[in-house]
């Protein structure tokens, strides 16, 4: 083995045998920043030139763990121990022990703590890009915006325009500034990252979050284009597409969303939670828009079934919920909103506990919307409502809950309670939001009075409240 030092695209030291394994390294973390779908070959190829390279193997397992899939479990668990292994054949750096021991922390079910590890790397190593992304990744699930702007604040600055990955590290900064109401500043930053890096799709998606949040269809719609600018992308794909979709029912095109629904954002029937969010929430939305989706809801939930006891992710858990509920299968959603309930109470993790709280609220509220019993579901939807951030996702993501909140307040007959909501709704969107609009034309319309006879002739069991 040779003693040479081998530095990787930051200048970072790194423990690797050879120079080609180094530069797989580096195409390895390209790959993960630009959300590649041909990230775990360079990362098997990284440890087919050097398969003692320790950090690799560390990085594989977060990785891993990153998809909330329970089976994967065991194959991270195996990352740790290849990775420790081989931290004992030679030599390695501080920050690549640090890498192994954030590993360690999330299979010890405290992923803040393995966030926390991987930031602490950053203090040292500003411009380490895997301990930024992976940290990234990880608030984002939490749902910790205010940790992932403040790291982000920190280091984005170091990498101005000259470090080759700097583009999608102003990517990740416009989207903890979007998620953060940031609007303005998120889509500066958003815009300058994609041109510096054409390839960053997480900064073209943070865009259209903006553009969403501020009502600019048109622009949203132009600014997405038909996908060439992010097919080399993994599932991220397929979610950004569903964000064209949400531009196109915004717009009432309800045609097009169908077309994008099969031929995009569905195309592939993985099961990847968040493939299955992308579908779940575009077709709840689309049948609170009154449109019949067929029968796409039971591709759906036969995938959903076989994840009813994940337990990894609320956020997923909840979606699994959404297309059970979608296709009738109330036993199923049931079994996980009872898991929900028994998590907030016992799990070892905290993170899962508190998630779990506002969680198990939100799915017996989706269950008791799909049963008919409004009002239950405006309790319940409405008890969840503040805690939901810490099921992580985007406020975009989120949005199906606020909606199905809307909505069970309309068809429960509480009008104020239902204006007040679409209003605020509308006011943030800067007045631009066709799901609040259409439903305060329609509160105004009928006049409180005679829409509450309505409601009440066609929902019995409003008058049960």
């Amino acid at each position: 083995m040779s003693h040479h030092r081998h530095y990787d695209v930051s200048g970072d030291s790194i423990s690797v045998a050879n120079d080609a394994a180094r530069l797989a390294w580096n195409d390895t973390l390209e790959a993960l920043m630009a959300h590649a779908a041909t990230t775990p070959e360079h990362l098997a190829l990284t440890l087919a030139l050097d398969p003692n390279f320790a950090m690799a193997h560390a990085a594989k397992g977060l990785m891993l763990l990153s998809l909330a899939r329970s089976e994967l479990l065991a194959a991270a668990r195996d990352c740790l121990v290849e990775a420790r292994a081989a931290a004992l054949l030679r030599p390695i750096t501080r920050r690549e022990t640090m890498v192994i021991e954030a590993l360690g922390l999330w299979l010890d079910d405290r992923p803040r703590r393995a966030a926390e590890r991987l930031e602490a790397i950053l203090i040292a190593h500003p411009l380490d890009v895997l301990a930024l992304k992976l940290s990234h990744g990880l608030r984002f699930t939490l749902g910790d915006q205010s940790e992932m702007l403040a790291t982000l604040r920190r280091v984005a600055p170091g990498f101005g325009e000259s470090h080759p990955l700097a583009g999608f590290v102003h990517g990740c900064h416009a989207f903890a500034l979007e998620e953060r109401g940031l609007y303005a500043e998120a889509e500066r930053a958003g815009r300058h990252a994609v041109a510096l890096s054409p390839r960053d799709a997480w900064g073209r998606h943070a865009v259209a979050h903006v553009l969403e949040m501020t009502g600019r269809i048109g622009e949203g719609i132009a600014w997405l284009g038909d996908g060439r600018t992010f097919a080399h992308a993994n599932n991220l794909r397929f979610h950004i597409f569903w964000h064209l979709a949400l531009f196109r029912l915004e717009r009432g095109e309800v045609g097009d969303v169908l077309r994008l629904y099969d031929e995009e954002i569905r195309a592939e029937p993985t099961d990847d939670y968040r493939d299955i969010a992308n579908g779940a929430s575009l077709l709840a939305r689309l049948e609170y828009a009154g449109v019949d989706v067929g029968h796409r809801w039971d591709e759906l939930a036969a995938k959903a079934e076989r994840r009813v006891k994940d337990g990894r992710l609320v956020f997923a858990d909840l979606h699994y919920a959404v297309s059970l509920l979608g296709a009738g299968h109330f036993d199923a959603a049931n079994a996980i909103a009872h898991g929900l309930m028994t998590d907030a109470m016992v799990h070892p993790s905290d993170e899962r506990r508190s998630a779990a709280r506002s969680g198990a609220l939100a799915a017996f509220g989706l269950i008791a919307f799909q049963e008919g019993d409004y009002g239950e579901a405006a309790r319940l939807l409405g008890a969840a409502r503040d805690g939901l951030v810490a099921i992580g996702g985007s406020h975009a993501q989120r949005d199906l809950f606020e909606q199905a909140y809307a909505e069970s307040l309309i068809r429960a007959g509480q009008y104020d309670r239902a204006a007040h909501v679409l209003e605020d709704r509308l006011t943030r969107r800067g007045g631009a939001n066709l799901f609040a609009a259409r439903r305060l034309a329609r509160l105004h319309s009928c006049g409180a009075g005679r829409l509450a006879t309505l409601a009440v002739a066609s929902t019995p069991l409003a008058i049960a409240h």
